[in-house]
């Protein structure tokens, strides 16, 4: 996850610096995708133009504890790049916040009102992840990681199919090496 979020939070500066070198308006995707260059003295996408210095602390104090939560919650890849994504951006705008007072944006879909950059990409982004992972519910890594410690782990078994059950039970010194076997025919 920090590999991702350094690599957004560079990406996200780079564009940045690129961008503050051009002026005016013009399609980088013609019919689709302009730049547009605004300072955003708010939040994500233009929201709320006049912010306080104490929510820019509530920003900030938000991303810290984002960060935290691969630490305290288990997280699969998909959210651990999704989160990578959120951190990443949210820190590459609070860095702007912090330096110049504002975010510079430059980018505009033609069929949206608002101005972003490459930063609030990552940040949508990165939540549309976090959605899919919950709507996924449990990956292969983690059905991987189970057979390596050993949790008994089920498939689904159609009607015309034989089921066969191999247990091994190993969790103590006196059942060491204790096999059953049973077969069951529906």
């Amino acid at each position: 996850m920090t590999f991702t979020i350094v690599l957004v939070l560079v990406l996200d500066q780079l564009t940045k610096k690129i961008a503050s070198t051009f002026h005016g308006t013009f399609y980088l995707v013609p019919g689709f995708l302009r730049f547009v260059k605004a300072t955003n003295r708010g939040i994500a996408l233009g929201l709320f133009n006049n912010l306080s210095e104490q929510v820019l602390w509530i920003v900030l104090f938000v991303v810290v504890v984002l960060s935290l939560f691969p630490y305290i919650f288990r997280f699969n890849r998909l959210e651990r790049i999704a989160m990578g994504f959120i951190l990443g951006g949210a820190l590459g705008n609070l860095l702007d916040r912090i330096r110049f007072g504002y975010v510079l944006d430059f980018l505009n879909l033609v069929f949206l009102p608002t101005i972003f950059n490459l930063a609030d990409v990552f940040i949508v982004v990165g939540g549309g992840l976090m959605i899919l992972g919950a709507f996924r519910g449990v990956g292969d890594e983690e059905l991987e990681s189970g057979k390596k410690r050993g949790r008994l782990e089920t498939r689904p078994v159609s009607e015309r199919e034989n089921s066969v059950v191999d247990i091994k039970v190993d969790d103590s010194e006196s059942n060491k090496g204790r096999k059953g076997k049973g077969q069951r025919s529906d």
